[in-house]
């Protein structure tokens, strides 16, 4: 029983981070491009409309662009792509709220690898002194 388990929260993890990564990259790459692009060529809407928009996408880059692609676009399948992102990355985190919740396992690995990443962050090596050898 432990073996399946096992295997099931790798394999859980593992989607995690293939959902998680492929999410962020259309979200942080594509899609705020996209968005900048929808937003120029738009023929509906006003030069003052554009340029408000555009600077708002450009200074608050990877979420303006959130809002902007899901209610805003021009573009329908940016709209549906954008609302998809939503939704998948509400779905991500309520399967991550279940799983940690449900397998003691899951949130054993989440919780060492926080720590185990939290440790990085805060250790410190000595200082060593010039001509000192290692």
């Amino acid at each position: 029983m432990t073996e399946a388990l096992t295997g099931f929260a790798a394999l859980a993890v593992f989607g995690f981070i293939v959902a998680f990564g492929l999410l962020m990259l259309f979200m942080a790459l594509v899609q705020p491009i996209w968005c900048v692009i929808d937003c120029a060529i738009d023929r509906g809407r006003g030069a003052a409309g554009k340029v408000v928009w555009v600077v708002l996408l450009i200074l608050l880059w990877g979420v303006a662009n959130w809002f902007y692609g899901a209610f805003a676009a021009a573009n329908a399948t940016l709209r549906w792509l954008t609302r998809l992102a939503w939704a998948f990355a509400i779905v991500l985190l309520i399967a991550f709220v279940a799983m940690f919740s449900m397998h003691g396992e899951f949130r054993q690995g989440i919780e060492k690898e926080w720590r185990d990443y939290r440790g990085l962050l805060v250790q410190d090596s000595p200082l060593r002194r010039p001509g000192a050898t290692a």
